[in-house]
């Protein structure tokens, strides 16, 4: 939550989130996604991944990664919907 904001607010957003994550059967919330970008890049082998939300984050998170190191993702899925990546 933040300061001011109404618990039933919070919580109501939370559950929608969870809902969202829940109905589209991915392996990954669209938070956690973007996160296992780098490690993943590091990890040898090949890997892959669904997510409930492709999400700016992640695609910005992909492209820095592959500025860096010598690896290439493929993210399948359009922007704020479902999708996979795979690495390797």
């Amino acid at each position: 939550g933040r300061r001011g904001k109404p618990a039933e607010k919070v919580a109501e957003e939370a559950c929608r989130q969870f809902v969202e994550y829940h109905r589209s059967g991915a392996c990954l919330e669209g938070h956690l996604a973007d996160q296992l970008i780098l490690p993943l890049a590091l990890a040898s082998g090949p890997s892959a991944f669904t997510t409930c939300r492709i999400t700016q984050h992640l695609l910005t998170n992909v492209w820095v990664v592959e500025q860096f190191l010598d690896v290439r993702f493929e993210v399948e899925g359009e922007e704020g919907e479902a999708g996979r990546v795979k690495i390797g």
